[in-house]
């Protein structure tokens, strides 16, 4: 039983959860809060920069320093800018984001940013005091990149801070103090990215388990009608055009079996049609348990395809442990879909449709002749 609902969830591609539109529109995540508190952040930066220029331990009057601050402070505005437009949510799912390599160059602007503000920084010790600041890159780093990039801030900003510590041991402040003061931001620094990092994927390991659980029936290992639902959308909103069907398949005098042979066996009986419906389809498919006996495929394909496939699902009855056999009926709708990607609403309009045509086609299949088919035509939609 693991062997199989093992094959099932590589075969079936369970990692549709993975596919950052439902995993977003499942979890809530408060993407905009997120997204202008690091925006306001940045800005804390440029203002604490911008404070700088007045104090005469930071510039003491150069011109150079104060150019390279106020540059430094002036850039805060538009990264701010960047930020606020940028879909973190997304980010911290995938490590990616909709503009390439925005958030690995942002850890970079902020590093080698905050790196020159404080070497700009006339007074060492005051500079050492800012590498603090460098823990607030860290947390970003922690949620939002890969640990490559994560672990390469921590380097950069720990060689900034031991430079700084020896910059201040150099400038007469007693060795023991600057070896401590120097360890506590390295602490301070790298602890924050560790903490968070172990936090932030546990999190989402948690979640993703959590989701798939959700969205997935324990008895077969399929999907359930959640799940089927999800997996669908996806299905019809990757743009591929041409015909679109959709199988619900039920298990015939389902009652009986189970009044006769028990549970258990009623059981078994969903197991392996199961595997019969898996077997029976080739092309990428959506295969659920939406509950009870009843089941759904959806997949890519036109009337005659449907048709075979219709074909071997009845031409394979469910085996009994005592020798007998049971059969199932089906109702499949089959239409043409658009090319392009759908909207959310126009996929599950067309999901709602389908299933009422495919409802209609299996009562005419069990009312005429169960062991058989009946398939009807659904129209075309707007994308």
């Amino acid at each position: 039983m693991k062997e199989s609902a093992g094959r099932r969830e590589i075969a079936r591609g369970t990692a549709i959860y993975d596919e950052t539109h439902h995993v977003l529109q499942q979890i809530r995540l408060r993407e905009s809060h997120i997204r202008y508190s690091i925006a306001a952040l940045v800005l804390v930066f440029g203002l604490i920069a911008f404070c700088g220029l007045f104090s005469p331990a930071s510039a003491q009057g150069s011109v150079i320093r104060s150019v390279i601050i106020g540059t430094a402070a002036a850039s805060t505005i538009p990264a701010a800018v960047m930020v606020s437009r940028i879909h973190l949510g997304e980010i911290w799912w995938t490590k990616r984001s909709q503009v390439r390599g925005f958030n690995t160059w942002f850890v970079i602007y902020a590093d080698v940013g905050t790196a020159i503000c404080v070497f700009a920084t006339a007074d060492p010790r005051v500079a050492l005091c800012f590498c603090v600041l460098f823990a607030v890159v860290g947390s970003y780093s922690a949620h939002f990149v890969k640990p490559s990039v994560a672990y390469a801030h921590m380097i950069f900003s720990s060689m900034v801070t031991c430079v700084l510590g020896v910059g201040i041991w150099l400038d007469g402040v007693a060795p023991i103090i600057a070896f401590t003061t120097t360890l506590a931001i390295l602490v301070a620094v790298n602890s924050t990215v560790t903490l968070h990092q172990g936090y932030t994927s546990d999190m989402q390991r948690t979640l993703r388990h959590q989701l798939r659980m959700a969205n997935t029936d324990p008895l077969t290992g399929l999907l359930n009608r959640r799940g089927f639902i999800l997996a669908t959308t996806t299905l019809l909103r990757d743009g591929t055009a041409g015909h679109f069907a959709l199988f619900i398949v039920d298990v015939d005098r389902f009652k009986r079996i189970n009044d006769d042979h028990g549970h258990a066996t009623g059981d078994l009986v969903l197991q392996r049609l199961a595997g019969i419906l898996e077997q029976a389809v080739d092309e990428p498919a959506v295969i659920a348990r939406l509950g009870g006996d009843e089941f759904a495929i959806a997949v890519h394909l036109d009337e005659l395809a449907a048709g075979v496939v219709a074909e071997r699902i009845c031409g394979s009855p469910v085996e009994l442990d005592d020798g007998d056999q049971t059969t199932v009926s089906l109702g499949v709708a089959v239409g043409p879909i658009p090319g392009g990607q759908l909207i959310d609403e126009a996929a599950t309009a067309r999901i709602q449709r389908d299933f009422a045509l495919a409802d209609a086609a299996l009562f005419e299949s069990k009312s005429t002749r169960r062991g058989t088919y009946t398939i009807t035509r659904a129209g075309e939609i707007a994308s």
